[in-house]
């Protein structure tokens, strides 16, 4: 039983991060004068109302975020610099704040999954990781689109 108080604690954690990355989306979004930057960050916002509703779920069924694919990294985030926070951010600047944040998310995780002492608690950590991996592998996908267009 101890287990489930813990669980309860963990996953009350990540869903006030998830509630914490609406806030930092949507009020990005509102200060933006770039509408296809303030759609971006309007449907970031969204997304991260979702991952609260999963998470949700996942306080009467804990199995569910154990069954988080491992999305593929291609690291994109680690070799982009993180630009400034600005009212004109340009599309790609915006994703690229916006995959900054997801990796800080993916490694806080992370970090807390190596220093578990409980391997329930530790493969927890590491569920959560791979959940943010996975928006920050979707933000990636958009980054690539939008910052490195081909050109014929």
């Amino acid at each position: 039983m101890e287990h489930s108080v813990n669980i309860k604690v963990i996953l009350d954690m990540a869903i006030a991060r998830e509630e914490e990355a609406y806030t930092f989306y949507t009020g990005i979004s509102e200060r933006q004068s770039n509408p296809a930057v303030k759609q971006t960050f309007d449907e970031l916002a969204q997304d991260e109302l979702g991952h609260k509703k999963f998470l949700q779920a996942c306080m009467t069924d804990p199995a569910l975020l154990s069954k988080v694919p491992l999305p593929t990294d291609y690291k994109v985030a680690e070799a982009t610099d993180e630009p400034d926070l600005s009212f004109d951010m340009k599309p790609a600047d915006a994703l690229a704040l916006a995959m900054q944040k997801e990796l800080s998310a993916a490694q806080f995780y992370q970090g807390l999954a190596a220093a578990a002492n409980d391997p329930v608690l530790s493969a927890m950590f590491s569920n959560l990781a791979r959940m943010e991996l996975g928006h920050k592998t979707r933000i990636e996908n958009l980054f690539v689109d939008i910052g490195y267009p081909e050109a014929f």
